[in-house]
């Protein structure tokens, strides 16, 4: 299994490379690679590239849920005041927001946060 894991890695990274600031890029799969990531650091970074790209395009669904991802990370990294950053900046989109469950997880995690 973990080889097999590996391989689609790399091959999501093959894809995000060449995809990249062509007219086939898209959030999703930089989302999708960095929550593959086991780096935290490092997927943080990628997040970043689906932030652009999501903003680029004007794609509040993808900006939001990447913003949501990101604020999960942070909060696995307990680094719980930039977890309530981006879990904010999500919120912050949620009126654009056109999927039930995405905006239900934004309220959920905003709700856990905010008791800590």
């Amino acid at each position: 299994i973990l080889v097999s894991r590996e391989k689609h890695y790399q091959a999501l990274i093959k894809l995000c490379a060449a995809n990249e600031n062509t007219p086939r890029d898209h959030p999703l799969q930089w989302e999708a690679l960095a929550d593959f990531t086991n780096d935290s650091e490092q997927a943080l970074e990628i997040y970043q590239k689906g932030l652009a790209c999501a903003d680029k395009f004007k794609l509040d669904n993808a900006s939001a849920s990447i913003y949501l991802a990101m604020a999960n990370r942070y909060k696995e990294m307990a680094a719980i005041a930039k977890a309530r950053e981006m879990a904010d900046q999500a919120n912050n989109l949620i009126d654009n927001v056109t999927i039930d469950e995405l905006k239900k997880e934004i309220r959920e995690l905003m709700n856990e946060l905010n008791q800590q």
